[in-house]
């Protein structure tokens, strides 16, 4: 699924990125947002927000289309 489809509150391991567009890549690499990584997703409107590691970013549903995730 994709991240603008969690649900809030719940903690996710990214599973892939798409990788055709390649500054959306570039952002979300950045963010520390890689293949395997665990997520907890806060928010999601108006702007997705979500906790990697002890940070927490908040992006559009642009480029939370581009990240894959499974529920952990």
């Amino acid at each position: 699924m994709r991240l603008t489809d969690g649900k809030v509150d719940n903690i996710y391991i990214v599973e892939a990125i798409d990788i055709d567009d390649k500054d959306a890549l570039n952002k979300i690499s950045s963010m520390g947002i890689l293949p395997g990584t665990e997520l907890i997703l806060l928010q999601k409107k108006p702007t997705l927000v979500f906790k990697v590691y002890n940070s927490r970013f908040a992006i559009d549903n642009f480029l939370g289309e581009k990240i894959h995730v499974r529920a952990l």
